[in-house]
Order: structure tokens, then C-alpha cells, then sequence
């Protein structure tokens, strides 16, 4: 099934166009790449954390040791097929999790097909489990219903309560037997029909509330007159909410709770049991805008009992200010247009005052309240805070950005658009020029790109292993060239890659002097996995290769790492230096580190110095090297 090469790792396909709308179409399942013969190259991070595995662990073929013995024999002869085929793969199989444990996972996979041929495969693994969370889901809003039902009866109330679920395609696929008395549903014939087929005379009425949850995502209550099923008898006015059923944040259906509320006890008792049980705020208001009913979930975003605020004006005590704190009048409130034109309005972007005077960001919908075709009685408001949907909306497009960048690099590593700057690192007390390299990444267009935008990502997605190896092969035949050099080695490729036969390899095939290389490992880097950099700093030292602890100061276990690595240098942390010639405490502090350094027999080099006065102070501490803008930007390679 799998391909290697002679180091022992997966052969890589040129990634010249990478599919980012495929890798999109994964979020938020597991995203896997595999090259053309089928050898996996990557997982993403969920991945790992869902098996308790390294990336090591899952490349090539790795991830079959993970399969369920009984499930292995139909992965691999499916996979083989797809592979032989070139045509989309799909499985289902049992893959054991961190704890032990086996869970269902739906493997599909797409072929990126260039030039006439399949080049990588992009898949994703799906939590098949998730049917189990709909199951759940749906028991606990009947569950809902049913005790709902159970405490009218304990009043002696007899309030019939509906629930139903449809899925996105309005297939009707559970339904209480209220529900069923109420619309002359048997589940033989019903289930799986679509509500269309079911009572087409009440389609044109419930279709837009489906369509408007799906495509807002949100909760929506209507007062709605519902015929007897006999068409015969009395129309019922019917209190009902719909709601979207969420699965791993996907909506995969719409959930239906209506309660009869035609006798005004009955409505008495849905406010009870229903509008109180919401985890959105609900506020009701008469046909002069003034509040008639107030739910705790209302108190609890805005501070307000209902108490306090029944028979008050809404406008005058909850929205008189508008987002940018300017004057709301009430003639240009969307509230009032409800009231006066009887029409369903959405707001995504207002706020409501908290009693305290705060802003609370919202997001509502407001729809007239009234029975059957009568006079405007009031206005249903349902609201939520809207920050929170806005981080996860700006959650949602960091993801997508991620997913762009990661083929921006890996196109870059694969047509050579890695470019590497260089910054001076000055003697201070006497010593040799060095220079630091910083990678760069060029775009088609020519642009060159900061590290900040895309080495995230690299590391994210397994890909700054391959920006690491790239740097340093560029790095040691710089210094084959005659010159010092120093390179940043990220935290991902310390603890996963062994580096140092690549060193090796490069310095005999350039002839460079090892000691014209010095690699740099910051401290957060060694708090991740201490081992894995106390063995690549061994190897490293072996090698002559010289080691800088950087953003040296900034950690809780300096010392621990300068009594068991090698280091040659400490790299002092900018924050030390920034207002080095104004706050003395950063003086002593530089003098105690390069007093500590000398007690170690290594040298110091305090970065970021950006004016004369700091490094006239430095020089005077006794540090060894210093580099910042003030001595040099970083600047394209010369010769």
C-alpha cells in the first residue's frame, strides 16, 4: 500500500496546486494527505490527539496499526481499489482511540489529479459516533416535551405538546403522538415522507420557518393557527418553536416543539415550563410597546427580573442607545415597525443595555404576536449575545486561512520560493561578524511574505519540518561559503525529526567548518519536550555545531537547561534590552545574566537593539553580541 524512500520516509509528490476547497470540505473531520502511491504524508493535529500518536507514528502505513484486526482486511483491499482505480475512496472501520478504545470512523478520500494523473489524495476521517450525539439530542428535547406534558397534568391541565424532527430535506423522521393525532400521521406511512407530502395543505405555512432556521442557525417561536386533522373541527392556536439540531456544530436537522395554547391558562403554562427553560432571552410586549412577559434567560444576559420591567416601555429601558452609543429614537426602531406592520424582522448587529448601563452585543428576531388573522396583540423578541457567535465566526475563518497558507507553503517547498534574510550579530568585546538567517517566503506574484504569516501554519500542519530541513541545508552551505551563521530550529521539528544526520550529511558534502553553525532553541521549545532537545543538542555538539539558548530570562527552568545542555550562547530576550537605557532593573538583570553566562564559560548576545544608549550599555555589561534594527535590518542574502 505504501511507497518509501531510501531514508525511510513517505515519498513526496511535488505539491504544485494544492486542493484547498477539498481540504475545506473536511472541516472541522480529520484531515489526512497521501501521495500517489497511497503513502500517507500527513494528519493533522486533531488526528494525533485523538489516537494519542505522533506524526511519526501515522505516515506511510503507520496509521494501519490503528485499524481494528477484524476491519484491516476491508481497508486495505478498499484503499487498494481506489488507488488502482483513481476513482473517490470510501470506508467505514474502527480505529482505536488514546484511552484504548475503538471508535467508527468514516474514511473518505478525493485523488488530486494534474496532468493527467493522480499526484496525492486528500481525505478525512469522520466520528461516525456523532449518530449516537442525534440520538441524544432528539430523546432529550422529547424528554423535554414529555415533562412539560407531565406537569400540566400534575395542574390538571391538559395542554397537548407536539415535538417532531425533519431533517434538511424536510423528510419528517419523529414525531410524538400529538403530532400525529394532530396531523392524522401512522409512523408505517409517515416516517421518511416529506412534510410537503404529509399536509400539503400547511406547507406554504411552515416551510419559510424551516428555511429560516437553516439559514440563520437560529431558534424561532411563531403563534400559528393549526386546523384539525378532520379539517372538520375547530382550528387550535398553537405556541411552536423551532430549533436547529446541531452535530459537531453541523446542523443535520430541525427540532419542532409546539404547545397548544389556545385557553390562556394553557399559554400560562407554556411561559412556565417552555419560555423559562430557553437558553436565549425572550421578552414579550403589547401593542404599545410596553413588556408583558420577561424569561430568565433575559435576566440572566441583561440583569433584569421581570419584575422590574413588566409594564415598562422596552425601548426606554433596554434599547435607547444605539452600537456606537449615540441616541436610539423610538420612531427608528425595528421593534416598532413589528408592532405597526406586522412583519417578522432579523437583527444581527444591535445592543441592549444591562441594567447596570452596559452594552450587550445581540442579535434578534422579532415577530408579531397574534391570533389567526386578528389585530397586532404584540411582539415576540427572542435574543442572544452575539459575541460569542462572533468568535466562533471568527474561529471559523482563521481555520480557512490556515487551510490557504498551508498550500501557499507547500506550493513555496515545492517551487523553490523559500528565500532566506539575513540579520548582523555584532561583536561587542572582540570576536568575528555572524549573521542570522530568517526564512522568507516569495509568492508567485514576488511578494515576500513574513515568517509570522506562514510558519504557524507550517508547524500546525506538519509542514515546518520540511521549511526546517530546507533552512538548514541552505544554512550549512552558506557557511561553507565562508561565513558565521546562526538558525532557528522550530519546537515540532526538535521533538520529532532526527536533524542531526542531516547536518552531518550536508557538512561533508560542502566542507563547511561546524563551527561556523550555530542552531537556536528557544526555551519554550525545550519546556515541550526537554529529552528531545537534550538529544538533538548532544548530537549537535558532536558534530562541532555550535548551540544558542534563545530568548534566554523568559522561562522558569533557565538554570535546569544551562547545567544539563550544552549551550555556547545565551540569546538575552528582547524584553530586557527594548527599554534597556530607561528602566534599570533590566540593566541588573542583563548584568546577571552575563555573569551567570561567564560562570558556564558561555557567551551572551542580547537581541532587539533598536538605539545607541542600549548598546553603549550593553557593551559596558559585558555582553558579547548584540543585533537589532539598530545595527542592521534583516536584509536578502549577498554573497
Amino acid at each position: 500500500m505504501t511507497k518509501r524512500t531510501d531514508q525511510g520516509q513517505p515519498a513526496r509528490t511535488p505539491m504544485s496546486d494544492l486542493d484547498v476547497q477539498t481540504v475545506t470540505q473536511g472541516i472541522p473531520h480529520l484531515v489526512w494527505v497521501a501521495d500517489a502511491s497511497g503513502a500517507a504524508q500527513y494528519f493533522d493535529p486533531s488526528a494525533m490527539e485523538l489516537t494519542g500518536t505522533s506524526m511519526a507514528d501515522l505516515v506511510g502505513d503507520g496509521w494501519l496499526d490503528l485499524v481494528h484486526p477484524e476491519d484491516l482486511e476491508l481497508v486495505t483491499s478498499q484503499w487498494a481499489a481506489a488507488l488502482a482505480s483513481g476513482k473517490p475512496y470510501e470506508a467505514e472501520y474502527r480505529v482505536r482511540d488514546r484511552h484504548g478504545c475503538y471508535r467508527r470512523m468514516q474514511d473518505r478520500a478525493q485523488p488530486v489529479v494534474e496532468g493527467g494523473g493522480v499526484v496525492r489524495w486528500i481525505g478525512t476521517w469522520t466520528d461516525v459516533e456523532h449518530d449516537r450525539l442525534l440520538r441524544d439530542q432528539l430523546e432529550q428535547a422529547e424528554h423535554t416535551a414529555s415533562a412539560a406534558l407531565a406537569l400540566a397534568d400534575a395542574f390538571e391541565r391538559s395542554a397537548p405538546i407536539a415535538f417532531g424532527f425533519i431533517d434538511t430535506e424536510f423528510r419528517l423522521l419523529r414525531f410524538n403522538d400529538t403530532l400525529a393525532r394532530l396531523n392524522d400521521l401512522t409512523p408505517d406511512r409517515d416516517r421518511g415522507r416529506t412534510v410537503a407530502e404529509v399536509v400539503p395543505e400547511l406547507w406554504a405555512q411552515f416551510a419559510p420557518r424551516y428555511q429560516a432556521v437553516l439559514e440563520s442557525g437560529e431558534e424561532i417561536t411563531a403563534m400559528e393557527t393549526i386546523p384539525a386533522a378532520d379539517h372538520e373541527g375547530a382550528a387550535s392556536i398553537w405556541f411552536s418553536k423551532y430549533f436547529p439540531v446541531r452535530v459537531d456544530d453541523a446542523i443535520v436537522g430541525i427540532g419542532i416543539v409546539g404547545i397548544d395554547v389556545t385557553e390562556a391558562r394553557q399559554a400560562e403554562q407554556f411561559r412556565s415550563v417552555v419560555m423559562d427553560t430557553m437558553a436565549e432571552g425572550l421578552y414579550a410586549l403589547d401593542a404599545h410597546g410596553r413588556i408583558t412577559f420577561w424569561n430568565e434567560s433575559a435576566s440572566r444576559l441583561l440583569g433584569w427580573t421581570e419584575d422590574e420591567l413588566r409594564g415598562r416601555p422596552a425601548h426606554g429601558a433596554i434599547h435607547y442607545l444605539r452600537a456606537d452609543g449615540s441616541a436610539f429614537p423610538e420612531g427608528e426602531c425595528p421593534l416598532r415597525t413589528v408592532r405597526t406592520e406586522g412583519r417578522t424582522i432579523r437583527v444581527n448587529d444591535d445592543v441592549f443595555l444591562r441594567k447596570d448601563g452596559t452594552p450587550v452585543p445581540v442579535a434578534y428576531s422579532a415577530s408579531p404576536l397574534r391570533e389567526g388573522s386578528g389585530p397586532i396583540e404584540g411582539v415576540v423578541v427572542v435574543f442572544r449575545d452575539s459575541a460569542a457567535e462572533s468568535a466562533a465566526r471568527d474561529r471559523a475563518q482563521k481555520e480557512l486561512d490556515a487551510l490557504h497558507w498551508l498550500g501557499r507553503v507547500r506550493d513555496a517547498l515545492d517551487e523553490d520560493r523559500l528565500v532566506l534574510y539575513a540579520q548582523p550579530i555584532l561583536p561587542l568585546q572582540g570576536g568575528c561578524v555572524s549573521e542570522e538567517l530568517l526564512v522568507r517566503l516569495v509568492t508567485p506574484s514576488g511578494e515576500v511574505v513574513p515568517p509570522g504569516m506562514f510558519l504557524p501554519v507550517a508547524e500546525r500542519f506538519g509542514l515546518i519540518a520540511d521549511v526546517d530541513r530546507w533552512v538548514v541545508g541552505q544554512a550549512v552551505q552558506r557557511a561553507g561559503a565562508g561565513h558565521r551563521v546562526e538558525v532557528n530550529i522550530s519546537a515540532w521539528t526538535m521533538a520529532n525529526v532526527d536533524l542531526v544526520p542531516l547536518v552531518e550529511r550536508h557538512l561533508l558534502e560542502t566542507g563547511a567548518d561546524p563551527a561556523d553553525i550555530v542552531f537556536e532553541i528557544t526555551e519554550t521549545a525545550l519546556m515541550q519536550d526537554l529529552e528531545a532537545g537534550r538529544r538533538f543538542a548532544t548530537g549537535l555538539r558532536a558534530l562541532g555545531c555550535g548551540l544558542a539558548l534563545d530568548d534566554f530570562g523568559t522561562g522558569f527552568a533557565s538554570f535546569t537547561y544551562l547545567k544539563t545542555m550544552p549551550f555556547s550562547y545565551l540569546k538575552i530576550d528582547i524584553e530586557f534590552v527594548r527599554d534597556l537605557a530607561d528602566n534599570p532593573a533590566n540593566r541588573h538583570v542583563v548584568e546577571a545574566i552575563v555573569s551567570l553566562a561567564k560562570g558556564f564559560g558561555q557567551q551572551t548576545i542580547a537581541e532587539g537593539v533598536e538605539d545607541e544608549r542600549s548598546l553603549v550599555i550593553l557593551r559596558e555589561c559585558g555582553v558579547d553580541f548584540a543585533q537589532g534594527y539598530h545595527l542592521g535590518l534583516p536584509a536578502p542574502l549577498l554573497p
